[in-house]
């Protein structure tokens, strides 16, 4: 049906977020573009979306299928690891709840969420994590990286020419005729639009002091804990990891010990230093500076706030290990004050009242601009807008809203620029909202002498510079092609000379092109490789390969051969795992409904 993009092995995978995930991807290749994109690059596009939808959801139907799981405790450690959701480093379950709320989650989705990609997240490492390569492939590997080529070349520069090419205004006119589409404006669209924003209408609502000492007392009988800050803990803790599950007794023996230590009078900042398994805190003395509740992982956090202030606990086990914690001070919870918050309820008060207008407005706009396709002025009138304007927009963007991948999209759309009628509503950020019309359509046109001569000027230039050097540099690989020394030549006729150099694959004082070109040569038997490469500012080197080196596997310390083998195992992985899925894909039926994205 129209709201199904395709059904795997019977699952149903929503139109909307397919639809989203290929507007956002056109809108990008739009702006790289700088024009109309191609239908073979739209349609391209559109089926990497959707079979991307097809084959995450292959992976849910696979690890519903065979039982992987993961824990609570693990889904909250992760949430409280993403920087969005910290304050001052630490996870803020305030800032949690307002991030969420502003990107409309509700937490119970977001952490629903966060725990099926976990659990794909576990499927694949379990793939990429068994990958290996072989002693062979490493030492191949290693003979084809590490490989040193001996290399000498000589170059006929280009600066030795610059200033002495003269481009005639003739030869400029020539060229300015035969090219005209090198000379192109790019197509453009004045742009006249009406703009309804949430942050004008709150800045204009006013508010009395009784309506916002109101707003106060039903916000803290709806949440007691709005206005409330939380008690907070300073707490130092020593680690004793448990890496396996054989290791637990001798750990949760090592932290007793500890603990009898520091309960003993030993400095416990100095026993964290020297004794704790978190190279986080350790440096600092186990120092976890102010937390609050919730975050810490669940069995420390319980602990740590049923402790008196000045207790040593005994060791408390959580998946890190044991740890010994030390309460050195207690920050008691407090609810602000009306005079306190005032501020803070001010913005959500003016907020709160203008969400509600802004959407009716931003409707009512959409309304009008529907209703009169032709025209703003009619919205404009009725809701006391400024019909604004944009000039000269481009496909690959302009000013302002014009930076808006969904404003580039609307005006150049069929609709709106061949049709001539005004936009949908169009959210170009939270909070803002907008609908346009196109006001005059400038079509791509030759541009005027006077604007382009100065780069045509520059490119016939290094044309004429690019023939002169080449021909030196043809001039030089006969003469060393007939067997004269390449250093002789060289100075015969004026052209620098390199020395003979042993290099590997990516070394810098090697001309970029003159290294791909000798690395991609074959070594003549029993001599020399010669050829002629034109570099990209202009020069032109004549290039001698002498003798080939193949890397050594026992010339590599340890250190990084283990890195390489990591590497090339975590490419195998990738494969094995691309493989997996596409195995997935051939065992599934999958239909896709295609009549949506016609």
């Amino acid at each position: 049906n129209q709201s199904v993009a395709a059904v795997v092995n019977g699952d149903k995978i929503p139109i909307a977020p397919v639809r989203q995930a290929i507007q956002n991807q056109m809108s990008q290749f739009q702006q790289a573009y700088g024009a109309e994109v191609p239908e073979l690059v739209e349609r391209q596009v559109r089926d990497s979306v959707i079979e991307g939808f097809v084959r995450n959801r292959l992976l849910v139907q696979r690890i519903r299928d065979e039982g992987y799981r993961v824990s609570d405790e693990a889904v909250a450690e992760s949430v409280r690891q993403i920087p969005v959701f910290q304050v001052g480093g630490q996870f803020s379950l305030d800032a949690y709840r307002a991030m969420l709320a502003n990107v409309g989650y509700s937490p119970t989705a977001f952490e629903a969420e966060q725990r099926q990609n976990m659990e794909i997240q576990q499927l694949q490492d379990g793939i990429l994590g068994s990958a290996f390569i072989t002693p062979l492939e490493l030492d191949q590997r290693i003979r084809i990286e590490r490989e040193q080529r001996e290399l000498s070349w000589v170059t006929a520069s280009a600066e030795k020419f610059r200033g002495q090419v003269e481009i005639t205004d003739e030869q400029i006119q020539e060229d300015y005729a035969a090219n005209p589409d090198r000379h192109m404006s790019e197509e453009a669209v004045d742009v006249v639009y009406l703009e309804v924003s949430l942050a004008d209408i709150a800045d204009a609502i006013e508010v009395t002091e009784s309506d916002l000492r109101a707003f106060y007392e039903s916000e803290v009988q709806r949440d007691p804990d709005m206005y409330r800050t939380p008690e907070q803990r300073r707490a130092r803790h020593i680690l004793v990891s448990v890496e396996d599950d054989g290791d637990r007794e001798a750990a949760l023996a090592e932290a007793n010990a500890l603990a009898a230590r520091v309960r003993g009078g030993e400095d416990f900042a100095e026993g964290a230093r020297a004794e704790s398994d978190d190279s986080g805190s350790a440096n600092l003395g186990g120092d976890l500076d102010w937390v609050e509740p919730g975050m810490m992982v669940g069995p420390f956090d319980e602990a740590l706030f049923a402790m008196e202030e000045g207790q040593i606990s005994d060791p408390v086990r959580t998946p890190f290990g044991y740890h010994v914690i030390l309460l050195e001070g207690i920050r008691p919870g407090d609810v602000r004050e009306y005079d306190e918050a005032r501020a803070d309820l001010l913005q959500e008060y003016q907020t709160r009242t203008a969400e509600d207008q802004f959407y009716e407005r931003a409707e009512r706009m959409a309304e009008l601009a529907f209703e009169n396709p032709g025209s703003l002025e009619p919205a404009a009138d009725e809701l006391g807008l400024e019909i604004q304007r944009l000039e000269k927009l481009t496909r690959s963007g302009g000013e302002g809203v014009g930076a808006s991948a969904e404003v580039i999209a609307a005006a150049f759309s069929e609709e709106v620029l061949s049709g001539g009628e005004n936009s949908g509503p169009l959210e170009i950020e939270e909070g803002r909202a907008i609908v346009l019309r196109v006001d005059q359509h400038f079509e791509p046109e030759v541009r005027p002498l006077e604007e382009v001569s100065y780069t045509i000027r520059a490119r016939l230039e290094q044309d004429a510079i690019r023939e002169k050097t080449a021909a030196l540099g043809a001039e030089a690989l006969a003469r060393i092609e007939s067997g004269e020394a390449a250093n002789a030549v060289a100075e015969d006729m004026g052209l620098d000379y390199s020395g003979v150099l042993k290099v590997g694959r990516t070394a810098t004082e090697v001309p970029l092109r003159v290294r791909e070109a000798a690395f991609g040569a074959r070594l003549a038997d029993g001599g020399t490789t010669s050829a002629g490469t034109q570099l990209a500012d202009g020069s032109y080197a004549v290039w001698t390969l002498s003798a080939v080196e193949a890397g050594d596997l026992d010339s590599v310390p340890e250190a990084e051969r283990a890195q390489l083998r990591e590497q090339l195992a975590g490419a195998s992985g990738g494969s094995d795992l691309n493989a997996y899925v596409n195995q997935l894909r051939s065992e599934s039926t999958v239909v896709v409904n295609e009549e949506q994205f016609e």
